[in-house]
């Protein structure tokens, strides 16, 4: 797309928002976000049938064109009827457009998106297979390359990367099965056993931050601990075990192939270079009369690695000037913690996130990570769905990679600074305009502060 047109587009989109009567741009109460864990996502499913079969039946509005979830509405009552039957379908338009203003490399922009389908089964209002579950993605990204020219090792866009970095890409991102087994169906405890393909950035569960990029924040330092890269893939094929408690998993342990298999199926090598283990453990209390939650977990890996082997979420600053032997049981470890600051009702509210990670530093090019920030829905009452964020990163190196650089080329790296905000604005529940700026301290010295604004469209259709 040429400079002209792209700022034609630009334009238009912010001339929509500020000529949109005000009578549509609406502050409802808001819902959940269709990305979350697929196994905490089923069980609140099952909770709330279990309720509603207990209440007295209520009367909704009826929503016209300005009002209904989607852009193209209930089909006639075509989708309400699927859905009773077991059958859930979503589909999602992205469009990001995201230039370096000042600083950097060099300045540049890059306009992309992606299209997404989900089709959710519930096996047992299909077939009678009670407490079986399929997860059937698709996505297709097109469009320019991810935003180069900033100098930072952390890419600046992480749904521009899935499936590919460049150009259009079709891929089925997750093909799964899970199946759960009721410990108190009433109050949420169940085990789930989870097997076949995932996105994993798709699995991150998280209110304040995450979202892979299509949601929340833009940057990967803001979607999880960066530290885990070397040994979790962005889409591989899992096994995965969880101790579900209260809705929410407790206990959780996965078995995946190390290798990325993001356009290709990956069941012919099926853990031919090694797999990687990843234990985790989260704790929910309250704090302050208000719900927190507690994160511990890890990765471990048996394939053989460097710190110079390519990672597609982060910028690669070159090969080693001198031979290094790979290394195998990469290991990383990261605590996460959040906290709400505003909480009205379950899943509805913002506030206080934290992220402290380690990797090894014989296999991983990052090996320190740190994040803090703010984030969640309703930051203003009257705009209760619109989400936001504001987070801070640190991300250090491994020395064995940063000794090992060509310097002459690269200079000597340095720690990255990265900080992001965000307002998503729901312009009606389907259309959502996001506003994004990265402000990062380059890994390369030789590089300026970058300064990264960004804009992002959605229709939900």
């Amino acid at each position: 797309m040429c400079t002209k047109a792209r700022l034609f587009v630009i334009a238009t989109i912010f001339l929509l928002v500020l000529l949109f009567p005000r009578s549509l741009i609406y502050g409802q109460e808001p819902i959940a976000s269709p990305t979350s864990a697929a196994t905490a996502a089923t069980t609140d499913e099952l909770k709330s049938d279990a309720e509603a079969a207990a209440a007295k039946p209520t009367t909704t509005p009826e929503a016209n064109f300005w009002t209904q979830e989607e852009m193209t509405g209930d089909w006639g009552g075509i989708r309400s009827r699927w859905k009773e039957k077991g059958v859930g379908l979503e589909f999602k338009l992205t469009q990001f457009f995201q230039g370096v203003a000042s600083g950097g490399i060099r300045q540049d922009s890059e306009y992309n998106g992606k299209f997404q389908t989900a089709f959710k089964f519930d096996l047992g209002k299909l077939a009678g297979w009670q407490f079986w579950y399929v997860d059937f993605r698709t996505e297709t990204r097109f469009g320019g390359p991810v935003l180069g020219g900033t100098g930072t090792i952390s890419i600046v866009n992480t749904a521009a990367i899935i499936p590919g970095a460049d150009g259009t890409v079709f891929s089925i991102t997750a093909l799964n099965f899970t199946k759960l087994f009721p410990i108190d169906l009433k109050n949420g405890d169940f085990l789930a056993v989870s097997a076949g393909r995932f996105n994993l950035v798709d699995l991150s569960d998280e209110r304040f931050f995450g979202g892979g990029g299509t949601e929340r924040f833009f940057n990967i330092a803001q979607i999880g601990p960066l530290t885990v890269l070397r040994q979790v893939p962005l889409i591989t094929n899992v096994a995965s075990f969880a101790y579900i408690r209260g809705g929410e998993p407790f206990i959780t342990f996965a078995v995946m192939d190390p290798n990325d298999h993001s356009t290709t199926p990956g069941i012919s090598d099926l853990f031919a270079d090694g797999v990687t283990f990843a234990p985790g453990i989260n704790f929910s209390t309250t704090y302050f009369g208000k719900t927190a939650k507690h994160s511990i977990g890890g990765a471990i890996t048996t394939k053989k690695y460097t710190p110079f082997d390519a990672i597609r979420q982060v910028n690669s600053p070159g090969p080693p000037v001198n031979p290094i032997e790979p290394k195998s049981r990469s290991w990383s470890v990261n605590y996460i913690f959040r906290q709400y600051l505003v909480e009205r009702a379950k899943k509805d509210g913002w506030g206080f996130f934290a992220q402290v990670a380690f990797a090894d530093k014989s296999t991983s090019p990052i090996t320190k990570f740190f994040n803090v920030g703010l984030g969640g829905n309703g930051l203003f009452e009257s705009r209760r769905r619109d989400e936001f964020g504001l987070a801070y990163a640190y991300t250090d190196f491994s020395s064995d990679l940063a000794h090992n650089v060509d310097r002459l080329s690269i200079g000597r790296l340095r720690p990255e600074h990265q900080v992001e905000m965000f307002y998503n604005f729901h312009i009606t529940p389907w259309l959502r305009l996001t506003g994004d700026l990265q402000i990062i301290r380059p890994t390369r010295r030789a590089a300026d502060t970058a300064i990264i604004p960004g804009g992002r469209l959605q229709v939900i259709f």
